[in-house]
């Protein structure tokens, strides 16, 4: 009985060795009959050409500023949920938000600082009009806090939401692949 079950897991081995080998040759079969693509190209994208220095220069700049406009457009939105959402008073949405009213008002004046080279110019005034969006949003939650106002909530959720849409599309030229929040 113990030569048989041998027998059995021998050939189960010699089975799989075979498998994996003829896979891995018909793999290598595959892979000379077809040229490498670019991996844009296979998926269906075109391949974007690489920044130049001007522009590189320009992204790490504006990188810095990101950052923190970021930080603070996640910090206005929880505030804003944790409001609609009963964990927080109106008082303390106002205290959370109105830091974030100078905080993006300096990165706008940050940003303007930068000098944007021609190529980028567009997405440098895009990105200005995201951070002073983020401003207005955050000074309309600070006054929906203050006047009990829900619709200078929703209005302010508006201006957010545009704001974010043009920070991704100036991240998706600027940054590809930076993690995009849902």
């Amino acid at each position: 009985m113990a030569a048989v079950k041998g027998f059995a897991i021998g050939g189960l081995v010699t089975a799989l060795v075979a498998v994996a080998l003829v896979a891995a040759f018909r793999e290598s079969a595959m892979q000379k009959a077809t040229p490498a693509a670019p991996a844009a190209a296979t998926m269906g994208v075109e391949a974007r050409p690489a920044l130049t220095a001007a522009e590189e220069k320009y992204a790490h700049a504006l990188w810095e500023v990101h950052a923190r406009v970021k930080q603070n457009a996640v910090k206005m939105t929880f505030a804003g949920l944790a409001y609609k959402m009963g964990d927080i008073q109106r008082k303390a949405l106002k205290e959370r938000v109105k830091p974030l009213i100078p905080a993006f008002s300096a990165a706008l004046v940050d940003a303007g600082k930068l000098q944007p080279p021609a190529s980028v110019s567009e997405w440098h005034l895009k990105y200005t009009e995201a951070i002073g969006l983020y401003r207005d949003a955050a000074a309309g939650m600070a006054k929906a806090a203050a006047e009990a106002n829900d619709r200078r909530l929703i209005e302010a959720q508006e201006l957010s939401d545009r704001a974010a849409t043009l920070t991704l599309m100036v991240g998706d030229n600027l940054w590809p692949g930076e993690y995009k929040p849902n």
